[in-house]
């Protein structure tokens, strides 16, 4: 279960980081809330992190759960 939540860590925080990109990019005052979020989950995870003991295992969910968070980013932010 730990796995699961180190790698939808992963997942969010490349989303929205993804995301965060393309409203940039693209000049959208949408990124000003996004980022905002993103630097709260970005503290949060920084803080689970640190309690965490460092694996192989971890790396691996968190390395499959920033690929999946960037492929949801481009499509959320293609839309």
């Amino acid at each position: 279960m730990a796995l699961l939540g180190i790698g939808l860590r992963g997942c969010v925080i490349v989303s929205l980081i993804s995301i965060n990109t393309r409203l940039l990019a693209d000049g959208r005052e949408l990124a000003i809330p996004v980022a905002a979020l993103l630097s709260a989950v970005w503290w949060v995870n920084a803080r689970t992190a640190s309690h965490h003991q460092q694996s192989v295992q971890g790396m691996i969910a968190y390395a499959s759960g920033a690929a999946c968070g960037t492929a949801l980013g481009l499509w959320v932010g293609g839309l």
